[in-house]
């Protein structure tokens, strides 16, 4: 275990990563493309359940060894009025409480991964009663927040111990941390989130639903033990995919936490080349890696080739290939009525389920010819539409194979002419 004299004079990590962040959410109406002389209309999306409204340039930021606010917005370990989050350190020093006092009801955080430190919970429990009647003293309406705590490594185990790995992290330490607070002082930690760090290190590349699993136990405990969490530290280490393949693995990650009303924001490691940064979001000149655009715009994707099928009895779906698996879909269905040399919007079909390809059949009026675009969207916006598919007239027909099955057996009436 490293002497607390040791904390206070050590602000740099050996080889490993930080604490949390950042948050504030509104999901946004759009204008729709249109079509010379059709109407247009507006989708109202649905907006995030969180305690606050958060933008996404609030809710996915990124460590950086200096702060900017755009094309990503930035965490530094430092005071900075700029940022949503101040970094307090361990021991909430005089130059802490001067900024408390000038700066009423910010959040600070307690230090950076006490597990990585080898720091028992029992004396983490110490360390943050001690930050928080401190950071109170200074200001009574600062909000609170323990250090992240890391996934599961080999840091204070042996390397194939597996049981000392938990124990000594993730969540296993959030809650001997939680358990001790209450033992030593009688009440639960005042804590206004949680944060956890995962980097899906003892993951293949890829494994989606197993790095999503960690994660929504871990936002499963902060909920239980009384706040929403920040996922403090995040990037997929050790991953070495090409990167259109991360930049999708990025994509379906984010779509996970944004819908998840239990987290209220994401923390890049990190912004630029740091420790153990294999996917940096800028080049060393500033600019945007390909990494970095999908994390400050991840919704730009479009689908292809979207084609109407199986119409019948007034009946029709749209289907299309999927461009990326990230997101749910909205489908606008356009009519032209019989007689009628122009189509108008006829109504619109969401299909919420990520990676979906197809509507369900949707009903129009016998004789009417219906086309359609699609789009993808999320809870803070669309992207843009796919071309229009195909135009197909709803009259009596045969409906396609899937269709028929799906309505069961009909009586077949045979017309014959009678001669």
């Amino acid at each position: 275990m490293y002497h607390l004299k040791y904390l206070r004079s050590n602000c740099v990590r050996s080889a490993m990563i930080p604490a949390a962040l950042c948050v504030i959410l509104s999901a946004c109406s759009e204008q729709q493309p249109t079509e010379p002389g059709v109407k247009t209309f507006v989708t109202e999306l649905p907006r995030v359940a969180r305690t606050d409204n958060i933008p996404l340039n609030k809710f996915l930021v990124a460590w950086s060894q200096s702060y900017s606010a755009s094309p990503i917005e930035t965490q530094v370990f430092a005071l900075d009025v700029r940022q949503d989050r101040q970094y307090g350190g361990w021991w909430a020093e005089q130059d802490v409480l001067d900024f408390a006092r000038a700066n009423p009801g910010r959040l600070y955080i307690n230090g950076d991964e006490p597990d990585q430190w080898c720091i028992a919970p029992y004396e983490y429990a110490g360390m943050y009663r001690n930050f928080v009647t401190r950071i109170r003293s200074a200001d009574p309406t600062a909000g609170v927040s323990p250090a992240g705590f890391a996934e599961p490594n080999v840091k204070c185990c042996p390397p194939d111990d597996e049981e000392c790995k938990a124990r000594m992290h993730w969540i296993s330490y959030a809650t001997q941390f939680y358990n001790a607070y209450i033992e030593r002082y009688g009440s639960a930690p005042p804590v206004a989130e949680w944060r956890f760090h995962d980097f899906g290190v003892a993951l293949a590349s890829g494994d989606m639903e197993g790095w999503w699993s960690s994660v929504d136990d871990a936002a499963t405990w902060s909920v239980a033990h009384g706040a929403n969490m920040v996922l403090g530290g995040w990037g997929f280490h050790g991953w070495r995919d090409p990167v259109p393949e991360f930049q999708e693995h990025m994509k379906q990650a984010i779509g996970r936490l944004i819908s998840d009303n239990r987290i209220n924001g994401a923390v890049y490691w990190s912004y630029e080349q740091w420790i153990e940064s294999p996917r940096p979001l800028v080049h060393s000149d500033g600019s945007l890696t390909a990494v970095g655009k999908t994390y400050a715009n991840p919704l730009t994707d479009v689908p292809v080739a979207p084609k109407i099928v199986g119409s019948a009895d007034g009946l029709a779906r749209l289907r299309w290939n999927n461009t990326t698996e990230a997101w749910g879909a909205e489908v606008e269905f356009w009519v032209q009525t019989p007689g009628s040399d122009s189509f108008s919007y006829g109504k619109t079909e969401r299909v919420a389920a990520p990676g979906a390809a197809q509507t369900p059949f949707v009903s129009f009026n016998v004789g009417e010819s219906v086309r359609a675009r699609v789009r993808y969207y999320n809870v803070y916006g669309v992207a843009e539409w796919s071309p229009f598919s195909n135009t197909v007239s709803l009259a009596l027909d045969q409906p396609e194979d899937d269709h028929r099955k799906k309505r069961g057996k009909s009586p077949l009436f045979c017309f014959l002419k009678l001669c």
